[in-house]
């Protein structure tokens, strides 16, 4: 089975807009965030399972497809303050891990940098003494090292670069469309 049909079997669509629809159901607001945080309400952290739920139906759900997370609260007791906090939170938990990402995404920059800067110095030293008549086992030993130390460095600067990169930048996609979603809320007490 195409996973295309997979999560438009699990999630439903908003026919208006095209997004997909992540359904959460909660019995009142606080269950939104996490129970160990002791935190002022303004300020507290998503619920840990909330997040694992949404990163689950992330996997689910091609990355072209915008998200809309419909909160169900079963209250009686509607907050326009309470919700805007929710979103608050929603958004600064997402902003701070795609700035994660990003650090991560610029430290492996850096380390390939400096990993292919380091294979063109070992490189380059193995060419200058290439043409040196060499006695010792020793210095030929030396000189061979040159040659592999500088291809198994450009070799890890490629992988960092092309290999390595490739998860911290999807994750980034992920981050981005959470943080692009609809929030609303429905009550299922009025």
């Amino acid at each position: 089975m195409k996973k295309s049909s997979q999560y438009e079997m699990m999630f439903r669509k908003n026919n208006d807009t095209g997004r997909v629809i992540i359904d959460v159901a909660l019995n009142d607001y606080i269950e939104f965030f996490n129970e160990w945080d002791n935190a002022v309400f303004k300020k507290r952290d998503i619920h840990s399972e909330l997040v694992e739920f949404f990163d689950i139906c992330s996997e689910d759900i091609p990355l072209s497809k915008k998200l809309e997370i419909d909160f169900s609260i079963n209250t009686v007791d509607v907050s326009e303050e309470k919700e805007e906090q929710i979103r608050v939170s929603y958004r600064n938990y997402y902003s701070s891990l795609k700035r994660l990402e990003k650090r991560k995404t610029k430290r492996l920059l850096r380390m390939s940098i400096i990993l292919l800067f380091i294979s063109i110095v070992l490189l380059t030293s193995y060419g200058l003494f290439m043409d040196v008549e060499l006695t010792s086992i020793a210095s030929r030993v030396l000189l061979e090292s040159l040659l592999i130390g500088g291809w198994v460095f450009a070799w890890e600067a490629v992988h960092t670069l092309f290999i390595d990169i490739f998860e911290p930048f999807q994750r980034s996609r992920e981050l981005q469309r959470f943080l692009e979603a609809d929030i609303s809320f429905i009550y299922l007490c009025k």
